[in-house]
């Protein structure tokens, strides 16, 4: 009997999660960058093996901050641990369990498997181990010491997913690496351009809406964009002197929605604000939509 099993990966922020969801599937659908909160919506990767199947749920990193956005992204991982049979709880190598983590660990009613990422960075491998037992003393038995971005241990953390995962038929096609829409996507790489080209402010303050997304067959699909600032002064920063910021960021998210899609497109931004959206519920309400809504009607 094959093996199945949904895996939420939950962790701090900028551990290394979308990283991992990446190497695992061998290909760009989570967005990355340097910086915390990255990811601010469920991502849903599939791995097919002959083995079995596991569906991957990258999470928004934990935090406790108050405001809208902050209570949406909690409850992305709050569903992403409902649905799951398996939480990857990620840390990174230098962690320490807090008294905040060791709740958070303990009120999870499910098989718990806990990798610590970024060992690669770690000249003594010994120094991991006062802090493996750390965990432990947690109860967590399952620790899988690995690095994401080299793919080291990632195997046997692989192994060990799938001897813990129950018996049952692959929920999806095993050709299919996510079940979203590539419109979801498109407004995942302009929210990675704009971490990897701006400041430390802009990236948080810009909320991305795809509003439309057009595939033309014998012609390049066509995608329109609104860029949602804070305040009136961020527009001119998102634009640059002479709309070159702005260009550039067309132009790199352009390059990744067409390797992610494998089609050429003409990508459209336009650039709205909405006062203070992080602290409005109303917005985030609606503009958090879930991937299934990006679906065509």
């Amino acid at each position: 009997m094959s093996k199945r099993a949904f895996v939420a990966i939950v962790g701090p922020p900028n551990v290394g999660k979308s990283t991992l969801l990446n190497s695992y599937l061998g290909m760009k659908l989570s967005a990355v960058s340097p910086r915390p909160q990255t990811t601010a919506q469920n991502i849903l990767g599939i791995m097919t093996t002959n083995e079995g199947q596991l569906v991957f749920l990258d999470t928004p990193g934990l935090v406790q901050r108050s405001g809208a956005i902050y209570e949406f992204m909690r409850g992305q991982i709050d569903l992403a641990l409902a649905d799951a049979d398996i939480a990857l709880v990620m840390v990174e190598a230098g962690y320490e369990p807090s008294d905040e983590f060791a709740i958070f660990v303990r009120s999870l009613k499910k098989i718990v498997v806990l990798a610590i990422n970024k060992v690669d960075l770690v000249k003594d491998k010994l120094e991991l181990l006062p802090l493996i037992e750390r965990y432990k003393e947690l109860g967590l038995l399952e620790i899988h010491p690995v690095s994401a971005l080299s793919s080291d241990g990632l195997t046997p953390l692989l192994n060990t997913l799938m001897v813990l995962a129950p018996e049952g038929e692959p929920y999806f096609p095993a050709e299919a690496p996510t079940t979203y829409p590539m419109r979801f996507f498109a407004a995942e790489a302009l929210r990675e351009s704009l971490f990897e080209l701006y400041g430390e402010e802009i990236p948080y303050s810009v909320f991305v809406e795809i509003d439309e997304y057009r595939e033309q067959e014998g012609r390049k699909d066509y995608i329109r964009a609104i860029l949602y600032v804070e305040r009136e002064s961020q527009r001119p920063i998102i634009l640059g002197k002479g709309g070159a910021a702005i260009k550039r960021l067309g132009t790199r998210a352009r390059q990744k929605i067409e390797a992610l899609s494998t089609r050429p497109c003409y990508l459209e931004l336009h650039i709205k604000v909405a006062k203070d959206w992080r602290k409005d519920d109303g917005f985030v309400r609606r503009a958090t939509k879930p991937p299934e809504a990006y679906l065509p009607e």
